[in-house]
């Protein structure tokens, strides 16, 4: 998940480089709270998971809860991704339409 995070970072600064026309201060404070929040809900989750974790008693057994754990942090990573960039395409839309 770290490399993923890494990736969501050096990627998505360009994306938000052309939705903020450049200005690099703003985008990377914003690049760099979106990380932040990005690696304390892993961690967050992680320790959430591991503290509920049910007890395993064989290897399909501990597969099975491993991916199904994997899919629910991957799906809710995923929608507040693109909610993030929704809410940050809106934001700079109606601003630039108020101007």
């Amino acid at each position: 998940m770290i490399r993923v995070g890494w990736l969501f970072y050096s990627y998505g600064e360009v994306y938000l480089l052309h939705l903020f026309h450049q200005k690099k201060s703003i985008v990377k404070n914003i690049n760099n709270l979106l990380l932040t929040g990005y690696y304390l809900l892993n961690l967050g989750y992680a320790i959430v998971t591991i503290s509920y974790w049910e007890k395993v008693n064989s290897f399909s057994e501990a597969v099975n809860s491993i991916s199904c754990h994997l899919g629910i942090i991957i799906i809710g990573l995923a929608i507040l991704h693109y909610n993030n960039i929704l809410c940050l395409t809106y934001l700079v839309k109606s601003k630039t339409l108020k101007q």
